[in-house]
């Protein structure tokens, strides 16, 4: 087969130039690994739109149902204006710096498709900013003096010298129908060189999991990272293990040292439900989630019953010991990718569905790019007449999917919808527009000739060497079947 696509390459020098360059074994094993530039994280895709965050009039009164992001966005670019008269160049920024909701408020528009009043408290948000803008530069109060303007605007008055738990100012609305006070939490971070391969939470560095960011508002910062999937998810675990550690600790006085600072007087036992569900999230335990959300709802018991419950139910079943580590690698990646395809194409259906093999659980995600797998037809047409009529039919409709805990490409019978051919997930990152602009950006730098366009020629034609494999099997479905 790759002498075959090689012959047809061989009338395009330059297309074949690029493919050996990309790949420069691949006559001897064709890989992930073997990519001579391994894909960079440089995209972000929102869970969610901007939409459900919202101010209901019904709740907290006003003139009108106000929308979250765009009152943000605002108050943060009219502070950078006013901050600009002494540093010009800051107006650069406005309009551009990353915004995002933060905290249970995204997770509960992510959970739920709204924001649940009854089931968040602050309404937090991380806002980027220029690394010369910090806590002590007073930016915050004039956010928070830009935010009170804005709210008055709609007949919003937040409750005069509110304060957040820590006795700080802070501005509030109070729920008319709860009679519960809702506070804007904004956390700065500046966007130090580097800032997405941070600590979560104090750096500002990525998830997948946050539920949106204005559209391209973060790609430029995950470009200038060099972020990799290997990398991403060891931050992902970094975050899991420091949250439950300080959870647990808060629970059970259990932890080093540095925990105590954390040490919360009057800890309010019930919220270990609360976090604990957001660890199960992060890993993609739904159903643990869910019973943790529902123990979170109903559960009655004494402060003693709920740690007793906590650390036989749950503190077992998702602590980060070390022989457990590759477990949590192993959720966390899976959830991360089920994040992506999602994020990608919310309303398939299949993304998330498990399929039984031999190897283990399998989990769909999303479909195959239509662009490149319309190529990769054209380029099977002229290359061989005799395919399977099963493997035709996959190429013809486009039954190409990615799936996780896949080693190699595989076809399948997915029930109800026919024939598919399966690709390992991480090759998500290789079939899409960011990873063409970032090898066409390393040929430029090494002085080579090589155009865009070839680059997604010589993509078409890695797509024609992993399908064939699958071309080969008896009936195209001697894989796994949906479970």
């Amino acid at each position: 087969m790759q002498e075959i696509v090689r012959a047809v390459l061989s009338r395009n020098p330059i297309l074949l130039e690029a493919l050996d360059w990309m790949i420069p074994n691949a006559a001897e094993s064709l890989s992930f690994q073997g990519l001579r530039i391994q894909p960079f994280i440089s995209a972000h895709r929102n869970l969610v739109t901007e939409e459900p965050f919202l101010l209901p009039q019904e709740r907290f009164g006003g003139t009108q149902d106000v929308a979250l992001v765009p009152l943000v966005r605002h108050v943060v670019d009219e502070a950078l204006r006013a901050y600009a008269h002494g540093s010009p160049h800051l107006l650069g920024y406005a309009g551009r710096t990353p915004i995002s909701p933060y905290g249970s408020m995204g997770l509960s528009v992510s959970r739920w498709g709204q924001v649940d009043w009854d089931y968040i408290r602050d309404l937090d948000w991380r806002i980027f900013l220029p690394p010369e803008i910090g806590h002590l530069s007073g930016f915050k109060s004039e956010l928070e003096r830009s935010l009170t303007q804005e709210l008055h605007k709609y007949k919003l008055y937040p409750l005069l010298f509110g304060k957040d738990a820590q006795g700080l100012p802070q501005v509030q609305l109070r729920d008319k129908r709860t009679a519960v006070v809702h506070g804007f939490h904004f956390f700065l971070i500046a966007m130090k060189p580097g800032f997405v391969r941070g600590n979560i939470h104090h750096d500002g560095g990525y998830s997948p999991h946050f539920a949106y960011f204005p559209e391209g508002s973060l790609d430029e910062h995950l470009e200038s990272a060099n972020l990799e999937w290997s990398d991403l998810i060891a931050q992902l675990r970094a975050d899991y293990i420091q949250m439950f550690n300080q959870l647990s600790f808060n629970i059970f006085g259990e932890g080093s040292e540095e925990y105590r600072l954390f040490k919360t007087r009057e800890w309010y036992l019930h919220k270990a439900f609360k976090w604990y569900a957001t660890l199960a999230r992060a890993r993609g335990l739904a159903a643990l989630e869910e019973d943790l959300l529902y123990q979170y709802e109903h559960f009655q018991g004494s402060a003693a019953e709920l740690s007793y419950l906590a650390r036989y139910r749950y503190y077992a079943r998702m602590a980060p010991s070390p022989q457990h580590l590759d477990d949590v690698d192993r959720d966390l990646a899976r959830a991360a990718s089920i994040a992506y395809a999602r994020a990608r194409n919310s309303q398939d259906p299949l993304i998330g569905q498990s399929i039984s093999a031999d190897s283990g659980e399998i989990i769909l995600l999303e479909s195959f790019p239509e662009d490149f797998a319309a190529a990769a037809r054209k380029l099977f047409e002229q290359v061989e007449s005799s395919l399977p009529d099963e493997f035709k039919c996959v190429l013809s409709t486009g039954r190409i999917r990615f799936a996780d805990n896949v080693s190699a490409p595989s076809g399948v019978h997915l029930d109800g919808h026919g024939q598919a051919a399966l690709i390992p997930a991480e090759w998500s990152m290789v079939f899409c527009d960011s990873y063409v602009r970032q090898v066409a950006k390393e040929a430029a730098e090494e002085k080579r000739s090589i155009a865009k366009e070839d680059i997604r020629q010589a993509l078409v034609a890695l797509l024609a060497f992993l399908l064939w494999p699958v071309a080969q099997l008896p009936g195209v479905s001697g894989g796994p079947v949906t479970n």
